[in-house]
Parts: C-alpha cells; structure tokens; sequence
C-alpha cells in the first residue's frame, strides 16, 4: 500500500475543473512545515512538444475517448457551461484514520504503512516492510492565485512530474511495494529547503528523496542525505558538482560529459578521426568542451595511438559566418563529421550551417552532431537540419510509435484531462523504477543499480559509479562520488522529425 499523509473527499467534476483538482490536490497534499527558475512550459496549444503534430483537439467537456475505436469522438449534446469551482478541505485524522496493519510496528511511516524491519541485504541494506519517501518538487503553491484560480506557470513541470508519479505509484500499489509518500513543495526556494532539511521530521526518516528541481536545492538535499542515510535520486540536475564524495546521491540525467562521450562513441563507431572536426565559439566555455570528445577519443583508442582532433573555433566578432571559409575542413572523397558542443547562441549555430551548406561542393557529404539544445530552437531552418544529416544528443526520447507510449499518453489524458508532456513520463519512470529497487534491495539500493539496467519510456536507465580517482596504489577502495545514469540518445533529424539513431 502506497500512502500519503492527507486525507481527501472523493471528487468529480469537468475537465476543467479536473485541472484544478490536479492544482489544489497538491496544495493540499503538499507538507507546510515549515532567481534562477525553470524554462515556462507553453500551455496554450495541444501539439506534440517534439514534432508540433497535432495530437488531440482543444480539450473540452465534449471531447469523449472510445475503448472500441481507441479514438476521441465528440459528443454533440454533452454540456458545456462551465461547472462550480470544487472547494477542497483536509478530513482530521480522528475522522478518518490511517490505515494501520495489526501487527505492532517497530516504527510507523509518516503515511500510516509500519515500518518493520524484515532482513539485511547486501551491504548490510535494511530490508523494511515498508519505506518512507520524501517528494520534494517546486509546485510554488505559495504563488498561486485564489481569486483567478490560476497557477503559476512555472509549476506546470511539478505538477505534470508528479502526476506521473501518481499513476507509478498506483502501480506500484497494486505491486505489492509498500511506501509511505510525503510531499512537499520547494517553493524554488533555497530557503524554504534549508528549512525543510533542518526541521522537517518526515524528511529526516525518509529513506529515498525524490526531487527537486534547481541545482542549489538538490546541493542541500544532497548534504542531508549524507548525514540521515537516504538517497537522494536527482531527476533534473545535469550538473557534476552538485555533491561531492557522496555515495547517497544518484543523478538521472546524464552530464554534459557523459553527452560528449556518448557522440564520440556514435561517431567513432563508423569514421575515423581524421574525419571530424570539432567547432565551436573563440570562448572558454566552448574550446575547453573540445577536451571531453579528445580524452574520449584517447580512451576508445588508447593513448599510444591517438592524435589530436582537429579544431575550428569561430571569432566571436565573425559569428555571422560571412568572412569564414568552410572550404578547407571538407574531404573530397569521404563524409566529414562537424562535432558542434554548442547552444548559447541560436543565430551563430545557424549561420554555422548555413555556411556550411553553401560551402560544399555538390558531391560533398556532411554530418553534423549537435546538443540537445537544438531540438527548442524556434527560429532556425530546419531545412538545414534534413540537408546536413544533423543528430543531436538527448537524455529523453518518446518514440510516438511505440504501444506502450501511446497507451501511457492516454491514461493520463483520461486521468488529468492533459496531454501529458515530457516530464510526465520522466515522473512516471524515476517512480516506478527506483520504488522496485527500493522493495527488492533494500535501504542501500543504490549498490545495485549497476546490476540492474533497465529500457524505460522516455530513456534507458544504465547507472554507474561516478569515483574519485586515488593517488596511492594501495587496496583502498576509490570514493564513490556520486550514482550517475550514463545512456545518453543519439537523435537523427529525418523526415523533418527527431528518431532514434542506429
């Protein structure tokens, strides 16, 4: 049995107000115990936020999925007028009481599941009966209006992520796996989460930590778990630094390190290195990037028999490409690879290709690898991207044609009356995925995950030991840093839509 500390009236309601429900539910669930903020997600369309193909029509009351056809039909004579605002109250306890097993627990959840101790794992984990989870997401309910009932458009990641994690955690209900689930809203505050780790009891007990969002709240998560013993799985944060020596944390996206490997890899699996060039801008940021696909490189190859890459880096007072003769990087016999760590700057990437398109002769063939940045820009040509065989590196791939993501997609929408976006299926997977290795491993799951790679819906999860390299030759064993997953997608632009790269 998977629980949650309040306790609420059954509802029903439209879909719009099905959209506050997923609002308030929230703020109601949400522990009250106590600027640099995430990319808005647009709200105001219904496309697909990969390929813009239009998915479903504007949602309404009149929209109605049939099971039979496995399609939406529209209901002609279905009401419309706008149903009453659904007001939401917390039940005491003393009215309605957790669940509670009959046997004696050594220790209650926060959530009502007991927590008893059942055996030891390897590594001396702690297997329980049940487990205390902490969700800890910016769902900025302080921000959110009463009067136009209208929330903050930054909430939409926390609130689509969590709606995921719900339909993970019903799963995993009907699995068997026992978690007692406390949420809590970062309010994208560091100190709200200072106070949160300081003070908070549920927090202190938690055995896993899900969340948050920004790098300096998960640094503060990441100490404390340090210190209580759980683990801190980081479903956002792509950084290297969050945490240092600490074997408790574990990092869901890959780092920009890992996305330099991962194309080095792809790239080297079919061209030799005289066939790529690395480019980027005449800046620090930019040039030192070039080491990561050098060193991985050398170590694909080994170091005996390396050379270095070649290298353009562009003048950043000739971004607009005109005075830059692209003729020379090309081979006249075989393909040339054009490797681009960039993305800061939208206008230079697409001057860069541009240039290279008119630069090449007509027999001249090119690829180029890009990063994951490139798949939101808006003003580019993605004529250019079809032309030039572009692939770019991503942490998330939903492949629209596959059952089990068209499935997932319609749940959700029947659920929350949404279309569920990408961090939807990151909530879902993180959830369900680290929920059984939690139940089946115990306290310190985090030993296994090397052992237990897994292909989910918006990635695969392929973690492994990030360490602290030793300056001694003794039999110490090396300092693990952190837990991080290290599948990266490759991505090809073919038929003016993001695919998997073979």
């Amino acid at each position: 049995m998977i629980s949650v500390q309040s306790h609420q009236q059954p509802l029903s309601g439209n879909k719009i107000s099905q959209f506050l429900l997923t609002v308030i539910g929230i703020i109601a669930i949400v522990l009250f115990s106590s600027c640099e903020l995430f990319k808005p997600i647009s709200q105001g369309n219904n496309t697909d936020p990969k390929d813009g193909k239009e998915e479903l029509d504007p949602i309404q009351g009149r929209r109605v999925y049939d099971p039979a056809t496995g399609t939406y039909v529209l209901v002609e004579n279905a009401p419309t007028d706008p149903m009453d605002t659904i007001i939401w109250r917390d039940i005491p306890s003393s009215i309605e009481p957790p669940i509670y097993s009959t046997s004696a627990p050594v220790a209650p959840g926060p959530g009502g599941n007991p927590v008893n101790p059942i055996g030891v794992g390897e590594g001396n984990s702690q297997l329980l009966s049940s487990y205390n989870v902490s969700v800890i997401l910016p769902f900025l309910s302080d921000r959110y209006n009463s009067i136009d009932k209208q929330i903050a458009p930054n909430s939409t990641w926390a609130l689509q992520f969590y709606n995921g994690m719900e339909m993970a955690f019903d799963e995993l209900s009907d699995e068997g796996v026992a978690l007692n689930v406390t949420v809590m809203d970062s309010k994208a505050s560091e100190t709200q989460v200072n106070n949160l780790a300081r003070t908070n009891r549920e927090l202190n007990e938690s055995h896993l930590v899900i969340g948050p969002y920004l790098r300096s709240n998960t640094a503060i998560l990441a100490n404390k778990v340090r210190s209580t013993g759980g683990v801190l799985v980081s479903p956002h944060s792509a950084s290297s630094s969050v945490s240092s020596q600490n074997p408790n944390y574990v990092q869901v996206k890959p780092t920009l390190e890992s996305h330099c490997q991962a194309i080095m890899q792809h790239v080297l699996a079919t061209y030799k290195h005289d066939q790529i060039v690395l480019v980027g801008m005449d800046v620090p940021g930019e040039t030192m990037r070039f080491d990561y696909f050098q060193r991985e490189y050398e170590r694909l190859n080994g170091l005996e028999n390396t050379e270095p890459l070649k290298r353009l880096t562009i003048d950043t007072t000739k971004l607009d490409m005109q005075s830059i003769d692209l003729k020379p990087w090309f081979s006249f016999d075989r393909e040339t690879v054009f490797i681009v760590p960039s993305w800061t700057k939208e206008t230079f990437i697409y001057n860069f290709l541009r240039k290279l398109d008119l630069d090449r002769g007509q027999y001249q063939t090119v690829k180029v690898y890009g990063m994951p940045q490139w798949m939101d820009y808006e003003r580019i040509d993605f004529d250019y991207y079809e032309k030039l065989n572009v692939h770019v590196s991503s942490s998330v791939f939903l492949d629209e044609l596959n059952p089990e993501i068209r499935a997932f997609k319609r749940r959700y929408y029947e659920r929350y009356g949404e279309i569920p976006l990408e961090e939807a299926f990151v909530g879902y997977d993180v959830s369900r995925y680290f929920g059984r290795m939690i139940n089946r491993f115990g306290t310190k799951f985090q030993l296994q995950l090397e052992q237990n790679p897994e292909q989910l819906l918006h990635t695969n999860f392929d973690f492994q030991r990030i360490i602290t390299p030793t300056t001694t030759g003794g039999m110490e064993f090396p300092q693990v840093e952190r837990w991080e997953n290290k599948y990266v997608n490759i991505l090809r632009f073919q038929n003016y839509r993001f695919t998997k790269a073979e």
